[in-house]
């Protein structure tokens, strides 16, 4: 490697790697936050109830305030809001030290929502504005590799709780956040600032008004899909460990190894999804065939026609299938964004992830109460193959967008 081409690749290194990061610490205080609430549950006196209700602030808060963090970061910059969200979040948790009541926690649950929402707009905002073109697919991949990452060190809030109680796990699980808020804000030179060169291409071809903006067909279908898409994930994440043993008779310590096979195995397509979003241009059929991909390897699941040996091998083909396709996603979105509106449009596409997370959790948990834990799986199945034809529709608008553009 030239010393021309060397300096460009660390560049993007340090960058990638500090978002990576810091998108692996939003997704360890999603579920830091859950795994506290049950840590104190008895001793505070909150029901499973009130648990469920505490996290569904949370991502009702993220969710809402999401779009207005990303006019946040195209108003103020991704950096200084990224260091903001990082710190308010890790606060968020530390405060639970304090706490003793629903109010309290409610309260908590807001402030920890508010930084959790602008995650995605300032980290998409500062890959595509920091990051070299040609790495894009494989700088997403490692953002979403972070966020898995992120989820599987939540439950070291159990090991910091036998340690040092749950006023020490709370404590010390808000150091994170707070250390790679001042980290984000000193690297000013590798952040690159996406005002700078959005505000010229503004200039150039004109801002559209946001409601306009938000009601394009395009960004609807992105919205739908990552709603769509989160329900997937966090039914599966949430309820997969009791559904599998029920469906197979396997004890809960080998469902969880299930599950966490199923999160390696999104993890590793993540980055093989990243080499083929670099190098294809058709990320519809990437998105596509993955998804479909994912749908056939869960159906022996819900048909509960494999073996319990067989079920992690079933469920790391799922899960490899199904991350492949998160890099190609997020260029779909990059791609269908106007100029000098990528944290407005991020922030807005992105709180579909959120309203899936809010709105899933308790349809998954009725068909658990009911016995239908298979149910779990047709759903998953049925959200596969939606998504599949919602990216060949997000294919079909962009082409009907272009028609017109190129007559002119």
């Amino acid at each position: 490697m030239s010393a021309t081409t060397a300096e460009p690749f660390r560049h993007d290194v340090r960058v990638i790697s500090l978002i990576g990061v810091a998108h692996g610490a939003s997704h360890y205080y999603q579920l830091a936050f859950a795994t506290m609430l049950l840590i104190v549950r008895q001793e505070v006196g909150l029901s499973y109830a009130d648990v469920g209700l505490l996290a569904g602030i949370f991502y009702g808060v993220s969710g809402v305030a999401q779009t207005a963090a990303g006019f946040a970061v195209d108003r103020f910059g991704a950096r200084p809001i990224l260091a903001g969200g990082l710190f308010v979040v890790g606060c968020g948790l530390g405060l639970i030290s304090f706490a003793h009541s629903f109010a309290a926690f409610a309260a908590i649950a807001v402030v920890a929502g508010l930084g959790n929402s602008v995650f995605h707009p300032a980290d998409f905002a500062l890959l595509n504005s920091s990051v070299t073109q040609s790495r894009l697919g494989r700088a997403y991949s490692i953002h979403g590799l972070g966020g898995s990452l992120g989820w599987a060190a939540a439950p070291i809030m159990y090991f910091l709780d036998s340690m040092f109680g749950w006023i020490g796990a709370a404590l010390i699980g808000a150091l994170p956040g707070i250390i790679l808020s001042f980290l984000v804000l000193i690297h000013r030179r590798e952040l690159i600032d996406h005002r700078i060169k959005e505000r010229a291409a503004a200039a150039q071809h004109g801002t559209a008004p946001a409601l306009t903006l938000f009601l394009q067909p395009t960004l609807l279908l992105c919205l739908v899909y990552f709603a769509l898409l989160a329900a997937n994930t966090v039914g599966i994440q949430q309820f997969a460990v009791p559904a599998w043993g029920s469906m197979f008779g396997i004890t809960e310590t080998y469902a969880a190894f299930c599950l966490i096979v199923f999160i390696v195995g999104s993890a590793a397509g993540m980055l093989v999804g990243g080499l083929f979003a670099d190098r294809v241009r058709r990320h519809d059929r990437v998105a596509a065939i993955g998804l479909l991909v994912a749908a056939a390897f869960t159906l022996p699941i819900a048909m509960q026609a494999v073996s319990p040996a067989l079920l992690p091998i079933v469920l790391a083909l799922a899960g490899a299938a199904g991350g492949a396709t998160n890099p190609s996603r997020d260029m779909i979105v990059r791609n269908a964004t106007p100029a000098g509106a990528t944290g407005k449009v991020f922030g807005f596409v992105y709180s579909g992830l959120d309203i899936g997370s809010f709105l899933a959790p308790p349809v998954f948990g009725y068909l658990m109460n009911l016995g239908l834990p298979a149910v779990i799986f047709w759903i998953a199945i049925g959200l596969y193959v939606a998504n599949v034809g919602i990216v060949m529709s997000l294919r079909q608008s962009s082409a009907a967008k272009a028609a017109p553009a190129a007559a002119e």
